[in-house]
């Protein structure tokens, strides 16, 4: 069923390969999720299975529902269901943010800092373990304290981290959410320094445009002023004065106007 919701998503929607794992994880989540419910109404123990085929939700065929009781009431799979329930009881600060996801979290904190910094593993970990109205857990108040004493006893966010928590395991990273591995947060941040550097080459390569743009305009009307002496640049339109003094022709009462005038042509005219 799950790769037929699969098949059926891949024809209806676009979906771009970075966000795929991003998706397809979700979709999987939230198909457990659904089985998760279905099994928690619908399984009685005490009764047969004629009485649950009766009372089974309109959307599932009897022949689907069956199938279901039966993959339900099969040893291997009690076993597994009994295992990962102990599993899950062992599970340690369980996070407090509900359906809001963590890129979410971290956007809105990224967003609170002056320079649009990413935040650390630990204001990460504070943030989605606790929440107003909510009792934090005794372990996650723990860690939470500890990560809080290593910062203030001069440690850094990252370095704390690693020693209350210990080293990523393989396949993921903590904080992060789902579908981030450790490899793609490492190409992710070389994309990230990539695109850095082109902005900043960018950024370089229009100042230098931009200077030699001056000069040449400096230079033109050096050139014009040495060319043409009685040339009064307040008849040029766009033209509110220069740095480069005019020449003085004694015997021309514009020559003398032009005496104070100065020329800020390259301080009016359009950035290129």
């Amino acid at each position: 069923m799950y790769i037929c919701l699969c098949v059926v998503l891949q024809s209806k929607f676009l979906i771009p390969a970075e966000g795929e794992k991003r998706v397809m994880s979700g979709l999987r989540d939230a198909w457990k999720r659904h089985k998760r419910n279905i099994k928690k109404k619908y399984l009685d123990k005490n009764a047969t299975i004629d009485e649950m085929l009766q009372n089974r939700p309109n959307e599932i065929p009897e022949v689907h529902f069956r199938q279901l009781i039966e993959y339900w009431d099969d040893e291997d799979v009690q076993a597994m269901c009994q295992l990962n329930s102990e599993n899950r009881k062992k599970q340690k600060w369980r996070h407090q943010m509900g359906p809001i996801n963590f890129a979410r979290v971290r956007v809105a904190l990224r967003a609170t800092k002056e320079n649009n910094e990413e935040p650390s593993k630990s204001e990460m970990f504070i943030t989605t373990r606790t929440k107003k109205g909510k009792e934090v857990h005794t372990d996650t108040q723990v860690a939470i304290s500890e990560l809080q004493n290593r910062q203030s006893s001069g440690e850094t966010a990252d370095d704390a981290f690693r020693v209350v928590f210990g080293k990523e395991q393989p396949g993921r990273v903590r904080c992060y959410g789902r579908s981030v591995t450790t490899s793609s947060q490492k190409k992710d941040e070389e994309i990230t320094k990539l695109k850095q550097k082109h902005a900043n080459e960018i950024s370089s390569l229009k100042e230098e445009m931009k200077e030699m743009m001056r000069e040449e305009m400096r230079c033109f009307f050096s050139q014009l002023v040495k060319n043409n002496p009685g040339l009064d640049f307040h008849d040029i339109q766009g033209c509110v004065g220069s740095n480069i003094p005019s020449p003085v022709d004694a015997s021309s009462a514009r020559a003398m106007r032009q005496k104070s005038t100065t020329f800020f042509w390259l301080n009016s005219c359009p950035e290129y």
